[in-house]
């Protein structure tokens, strides 16, 4: 189950806990891999001296290595590297991949609730008849009431294979299911579409992780065959993903040309590019704050080619693209290791990409994101209005 919520560490917090964490960081970085920066090396090996001297308490020797590297990571300033403890590596790989392991949905959580905000299709939930805008209530004797919406996300996770109870209440209704469902390795629903107003062709954009391009491909091509005139594509709430996939999905939509150049710290550089093969329909592209690294530049490059009428709010401006890299624990980190730019060669970083149509959402509409429809997004309603 993936759950759109994040939870982030502090850097007071990390700095702290880095303290009690020197004398293991000091321990792995030496015995692994040497040290390459000697303020890093003299700053542990006198913390470890003092913490191994004077400190009365007891240490869980893997909870401080890992606010150890926490605090490296958070020193470097760079707001998309991360450290990824070896107990949620597993979970991260398999949703880079475009995967999940669980009953197949992705929720919307808060203190006092969990909402399906979406159904994977062939998975254990679909199967079950689970679908968007259920309330799950509890799972595996637990509640979201007494036990809080986390400790009942957890309860649903588990092995494949394994089975699991869940709570399911309809919306508006009083009607609460026992569904008792098999965990399964499921594939994310990463791109899907409808058809709007006779000629339209809507193209959700989840995200880009493994597999959404062939997706997209899937669904674009259903949508021309329905008969779309115009293609309106949201990338809203989209914190991106892999830049093959989000280059293979621009490909039928731009002329021949760049699409992404990729640089790296040596200034060694990967372009991606598209050909000469294109789909000449009238397109919108439909971004707010929370659209993100390849979702940012899928809209960036439609707009420079002058192939698409962006409409919504401002982006986030990211410009850095990471690579995992694996650690001896099990553990990993997320670090950015290249910059990318635009066809036109723009750098997003801290810049972002403002809309062609500035439309806003209220504060209802805003939480309620994931729920509207055409009749109440003000947003889809003037992009459908542009391409017709």
């Amino acid at each position: 189950m993936h759950r759109l919520k994040e939870t982030r560490i502090t850097l007071a917090a990390a700095l702290v806990l880095c303290l009690a964490a020197a004398a293991v960081a000091a321990g792995i970085c030496l015995a692994v891999t040497g040290w390459s920066t000697p303020a890093v090396e003299r700053k542990l090996r006198e913390l470890d001296a003092i913490v191994s001297s004077h400190y009365v308490g007891e240490q869980d020797v893997q909870t401080v290595a890992d606010y150890a590297a926490v605090g490296y990571i958070t020193g470097l300033g760079d707001q998309w590297s991360s450290y990824i403890p070896a107990e949620q590596y597993e979970a991260f790989r398999m949703n880079s991949a475009g995967q999940g392991c669980g009953i197949g949905v992705s929720v919307i959580s808060g203190e006092d609730s969990i909402r399906v905000s979406l159904v994977y299709d062939d998975s254990p939930a679909a199967g079950a008849g689970i679908q968007k805008g259920d309330y799950i209530t509890g799972a595996e004797g637990l509640t979201v009431a007494a036990d809080g919406a986390d400790a009942v996300i957890d309860a649903i996770q588990g092995e494949a294979g394994t089975e699991v109870t869940v709570s399911v209440q309809k919306d508006g209704t009083d009607e609460v299911r026992e569904l008792t469902m098999e965990r399964a390795v499921v594939t994310q629903k990463m791109a899907w579409g409808e058809m709007l107003d006779g000629s339209v062709g809507y193209l959700r954009i989840e995200n880009f992780h493994d597999g959404m391009a062939a997706q997209f491909q899937q669904v674009l091509d259903g949508l021309l065959a329905d008969g779309a005139q115009a293609l309106v594509i949201d990338v809203r709430h989209n914190g991106g993903g892999r830049v093959k996939e989000m280059s293979e999905a621009l490909d039928p939509l731009l002329p021949e040309g760049t699409i992404m150049t990729l640089r790296t710290k040596d200034g060694s550089e990967t372009v991606y590019t598209s050909d000469d093969q294109m789909i000449d329909l009238p397109i919108a592209v439909l971004i707010d704050d929370q659209s993100i690294s390849a979702a940012e530049f899928f809209a960036a490059a439609l707009q420079e080619y002058g192939r698409a009428t962006l409409v919504g709010t401002h982006t986030t401006g990211k410009g850095r693209a990471q690579q995992t890299f694996e650690l001896s624990d099990g553990s990993a980190i997320n670090l950015s290791v290249e910059e990318y730019f635009t066809p036109n060669g723009n750098s997003l970083a801290d810049v972002g990409i403002a809309p062609d149509e500035e439309v806003t959402l209220t504060e209802a509409q805003q939480a309620d994101f994931y729920f509207l429809t055409a009749e109440n997004d003000p947003q889809l309603q003037k992009a459908v209005e542009i391409v017709q």
